[in-house]
């Protein structure tokens, strides 16, 4: 059974200048490619992105989220303390 922890990220708000960047969607795309392959490079896998609305501050925050395979030790026989999950 696969067992994952998960990463959430604000997404850019601005774009990354580069050569073939030259206007504000395609700078916005390169910066969130830029953090993709950033997380992606440390094992994570892109799930979505979703966007919250923050206390005292107008407008959402988007926020790319990612998860990869890990185990804690948690789920190992030699926590039993912890229970089980099983799904239904």
């Amino acid at each position: 059974m696969s067992h994952f922890e998960y990463k959430a990220i604000p997404a850019p708000h601005d774009g990354e200048a580069t050569s073939a960047a030259q206007t504000p969607e395609a700078r916005l795309a390169e910066a969130v490619t830029t953090r993709l392959n950033a997380m992606a490079a440390e094992g994570w896998i892109y799930l979505r992105s979703d966007a919250f609305a923050l206390n005292g501050v107008e407008g959402k925050q988007a926020v790319l989220i990612f998860r990869r395979e890990s185990d804690f030790g948690v789920f190992a026989a030699d926590k039993p303390e912890y229970g089980t999950f099983v799904a239904e």
